[in-house]
């Protein structure tokens, strides 16, 4: 088939979101296909990167690189994050897949990215270059009964302010400045609030103070995908006020995505237990370039266990999958 690769024009938008609206049919829903919109309007997006396969005029193909600062070992540098890739059903196999990754490789190459992350099946993305267990997932569980306070504080969620965003983003330096691996929140305040219907995302107050913000389930508040706070005290105070919210009968802990070693946690002592777990579709590319020894060096050590793997907390958008 004699098809072309190119970069992405505000015509084929209503073609690649019907492409990915069929090729993804693992659900009810068409959670690609709002990402890859949803992931438009950031400020990092860059059309050079989000590439169709065109045959005959028809958009049979759509691969999306979305630029992403990645913290390694107290470094920052250029990612991407692969996601999604698309190919029409009745163009499976056919070599499509693997062409739009190699050529959104190529570019990112150009543009002097350093790596790129993907949540994939390592058998197909192991091909391009990708290495699985790249990163884990880390919680913390801190026992109920663990969790009080004598202090009396008022704390509360409210809807985050433009204003607040400077204070999350040093929250979140302090909590990952020398982080093995970490993604960068953005500092725009669509970085913070999700977009997800079913996630909720507040800054918390304590006695009218921001002293924090989270990330969690609308219909399950044990499920925390993402808090910073203050110091460790607030994160005390938050925790005690999120306690309440748990069900008595059926909760034991409070679940937290915090690494073990987080100044954060020295409230509670060694009261908490950790659950580390990692996947072999967990994958990264160093790309060549100038930084390429350096991470190979960094992903070596994860991999042998020298160093602890970091975590990787996907950004809201993310959240509409």
């Amino acid at each position: 088939m004699n098809w072309t690769i190119r970069q992405e024009y505000p015509s084929d938008y209503y073609a690649i979101t019907e492409l990915h609206a069929l090729t993804f049919s693992y659900s009810y829903g068409m959670g690609e296909a709002v990402l890859v919109n949803i992931l438009r309007a950031r400020s990092t997006f860059d059309p050079e990167l989000s590439l169709v396969c065109e045959l005959d005029g028809q958009i049979i193909g759509h691969i999306l690189f979305t630029p992403q600062p990645i913290r390694i070992q107290g470094s920052t540098y250029q990612g991407l994050i692969l996601s999604p890739l698309a190919v029409h059903p009745n163009y499976q196999k056919q070599g499509i897949g693997s062409a739009l990754i190699e050529a959104g490789h190529h570019r990112a190459l150009h543009k002097n990215f350093a790596l790129s992350v993907v949540l994939g099946h390592p058998h197909y993305y192991v091909r391009f270059g990708y290495q699985g267990k790249a990163w884990m997932d880390e919680q913390v569980h801190i026992p109920l009964e663990s969790i009080y306070t004598d202090r009396i504080a008022v704390v509360r969620e409210r809807r985050i302010e433009l204003g607040d965003i400077p204070s999350f983003s040093l929250m979140w330096e302090h909590l990952h400045a020398s982080s093995p691996l970490a993604l960068i929140p953005g500092s725009s305040i669509q970085d913070w609030i999700s977009p997800g219907a079913g996630t909720i995302s507040t800054a918390l107050l304590i006695d009218e103070k921001l002293s924090g913000y989270i990330r969690y389930s609308s219909t399950d508040p044990e499920k925390i995908s993402f808090i910073v706070a203050q110091d460790s005290h607030s994160l005390l105070l938050i925790a005690n006020y999120f306690k309440q919210k748990l069900n008595p009968l059926t909760a034991s802990h409070l679940s937290l995505p915090l690494p073990a070693t987080s100044y954060l946690l020295e409230r509670f002592g060694t009261t908490f237990d950790v659950n580390i777990s990692t996947y072999a579709e967990y994958m990264v590319k160093i790309l060549e370039g100038p930084h390429h020894s350096k991470l190979h060096h960094h992903f070596t050590a994860f991999e042998e266990g020298s160093i602890p793997r970091g975590s990787i907390i996907w950004p809201v958008e993310f959240d509409v999958c």
